[in-house]
């Protein structure tokens, strides 16, 4: 969960967190060209520490039933889910080289921390973050060739330390 310095800082994060995450994508597979390894999306979901299996399976129960709720039920349903754990999307990229005749090593990147580096000036995990102001002019439009530039660096240098690493580094971790 992002602690934001200030509300300033939130504002200006909505705003560029959708460019981030598209400059990183764009810059993904501008790199993984190069390589000789493949690249797939995945997309998980992550539990508070605190949420039991029960309560995971309750709040998958109550999703589906939202489908197919008539108006009433889903303000029952959505007033049962804002008392239980809530999970966040998370997005990986799985780096495999090899193939099936050969040991594969297998590097997973975890995307919003690539575009939280990005975004946020000097980010670290559990610190309040501040919005890189590089990134946008005076007039709070976004800069994009400097937004196009870090997210190049970024990636570049996470994919690199992934697939050159064997433990685990500040992006993801690498199996072999």
């Amino acid at each position: 969960m992002l602690t934001f310095a200030t509300p300033a800082d939130e504002t200006q994060a909505a705003q560029l967190m959708q460019p981030c995450l598209i400059r990183v994508v764009d810059n993904i597979r501008k790199h993984t060209e190069t390589l000789d390894w493949r690249s797939e999306y995945l997309e998980q979901v992550r539990w508070p520490g605190t949420a039991t299996a029960e309560q995971r399976q309750q709040v998958r129960d109550l999703a589906a039933q939202l489908e197919g709720a008539s108006p009433q039920q889903v303000e029952v349903i959505r007033q049962q889910l804002s008392q239980l754990p809530t999970p966040t999307p998370a997005y990986e990229l799985r780096l495999t080289q090899g193939d099936a005749a050969a040991p594969t090593r297998t590097a997973t990147l975890d995307l919003w921390e690539l575009c939280f580096e990005v975004c946020f000036d000097h980010y670290h995990p559990q610190q309040p973050v501040a919005v890189d102001t590089a990134l946008l002019f005076e007039d709070g439009e976004i800069n994009w060739l400097v937004l196009d530039e870090k997210a190049k660096a970024r990636v570049e240098r996470a994919i690199d330390q992934a697939t050159a690493a064997v433990s685990p580094g500040p992006y993801g971790t690498i199996e072999q």
